[in-house]
């Protein structure tokens, strides 16, 4: 099983202009990715246990054990380029 989680902030600004685009390209490309929003505000704990110390941050998850890391400055294209390298069921693809 493949997990997308999408570290973010209230006060991240980079998070709120890059979310809403990769959330629609992944679940649009890849419908069987899990994607979990973390906001490291309300869930210090995993944010901690993930080691995140900045913001954005994506964590590409294959049963369970990290396979990629994005942090800070990373494009949408990226993101779904790793995805589909580890295997991820594309629809289009």
């Amino acid at each position: 099983m493949t997990e997308l989680q999408f570290f973010t902030g209230k006060t991240c600004g980079v998070c709120k202009a890059l979310k809403p685009k990769l959330l629609e390209a992944v679940r649009e490309n890849f419908p069987k990715v899990n994607i979990r929003v973390v906001d490291v505000e309300e869930e210090t704990e995993l944010a901690g246990q993930s080691m995140v110390f900045t913001l954005p941050v994506v964590i590409i998850k294959v049963d369970d054990r990290e396979m990629a890391r994005f942090a800070r400055s990373f494009a949408v294209y990226e993101v779904l380029d790793k995805l589909k390298r580890l295997g991820g069921e594309q629809i289009n693809g």
